[in-house]
């Protein structure tokens, strides 16, 4: 049996067991924005059919990723990014896979953005090169006043602790919910502007941290939303404050060493 079996026999077995009624195929549009479909599984062998075959859908619907004349293009799951979605209702839950996407002849599509970085990637280990990135993404977590206008959630500053800290039981749940997702969070505290949060999880290599990211800000704001608040990652959306950025470290490792 080959690894890709293994894993996706792994994944009927999961799906199986958590009673998983649907299933997302998720993939990125060139702003970054997350894009799915959700497929109605009626048994759980179902998902061998999907992973093998991928899903068709018009492209030219989603921006910037194909022209009406090349609409037809294929979702193809990436055994690796399987997950169960714990924002969703455990009851008839909801898992997903992050795409490949291809074209209809089966090559990969060249206006996909996970496609572009694989291909990157690629290049960097024919020549001995491992690429690294960790994120420290930072956002807003804001509520409607009485006039219907967003503001931050609370008052807070830097490092603060509650009662001043109002995100610490949602700052909670982000984490949980983030490690159900398979994250190895490393911190998570208050920034420097009032309602503003920053919550860092563990490096990795380039594809496995820039889905992170995407399923990152997806939970966030999922998750956020289910307690009553909202989110957001605009780089600077309140006059006065500071704005929210995402710090990248990067390191090119090559024979097991640290090159930089």
């Amino acid at each position: 049996m080959s690894e890709k079996d293994k894993k996706l026999d792994q994944i009927i077995k999961t799906i199986d067991a958590n009673d998983i009624k649907f299933l997302k195929l998720q993939f990125s549009d060139i702003h970054g924005l997350p894009k799915s479909m959700a497929v109605p599984l009626k048994k759980a062998d179902d998902v061998e059919d999907i992973v093998n075959d991928g899903l068709l859908f018009d492209g030219s619907s989603v921006a910037g990723l194909a022209s009406i004349n090349d609409s037809d293009l294929l979702a193809k799951p990436d055994v690796d990014t399987f997950s169960t979605i714990p924002w969703r209702p455990e009851s008839k839950g909801t898992s997903r896979f992050i795409c490949d996407i291809f074209t209809t002849e089966g090559k990969p599509y060249d206006g996909d953005p996970r496609g572009v970085l694989k291909k990157s990637l690629q290049l960097a280990e024919k020549r001995g090169y491992q690429f690294n990135m960790g994120p420290e993404p930072e956002f807003f977590i804001i509520k409607e006043d009485e006039n219907g206008n967003y503001i931050p959630a609370d008052e807070a500053e830097y490092f603060d602790v509650e009662p001043l800290d109002q995100g610490t039981d949602i700052r909670r749940e982000i984490v949980l919910g983030l490690e159900k997702l398979d994250f190895d969070v490393e911190v998570s505290h208050h920034e420097v502007a009032a309602g503003q949060h920053e919550v860092d999880f563990k490096y990795a290599d380039a594809l496995k941290t820039a889905d992170a990211v995407i399923t990152f800000k997806e939970a966030v704001k999922a998750l956020v939303n289910n307690l009553g608040f909202k989110a957001t990652f605009m780089p600077k959306p309140f006059l006065g404050l500071n704005g929210s950025g995402m710090h990248c470290n990067q390191s090119l490792f090559k024979d097991g060493k640290n090159i930089f």
